[in-house]
């Protein structure tokens, strides 16, 4: 038999005690984040051997990549 479950307001976060639980040291601008995706993309390109007509992948690929290491607290500020 399953048992109901009751969400509280204290169960439920809210968009500022969901950014402070991400593990992050210090906030990450958004200034630092397009360089880390800057960076990130082009070590993609890198990889690709800089092959023409890729660059949005590559930037795509980038921001998913950075977004992902930011919310494990891979990366801080």
């Amino acid at each position: 038999m399953a048992k109901s479950q009751k969400n509280s307001s204290a169960d439920i976060a809210s968009p500022d005690s969901a950014a402070k639980n991400t593990g992050m040291l210090h906030p990450v601008t958004p200034e630092q984040r397009y360089h880390y995706v800057e960076v990130a993309a082009y070590y993609i390109a890198e990889r690709r051997g800089f092959d023409t007509g890729c660059a949005n992948e590559d930037w795509a690929q980038a921001e998913l990549d950075i977004d992902r290491l930011l919310a494990e607290g891979q990366i801080n500020g």
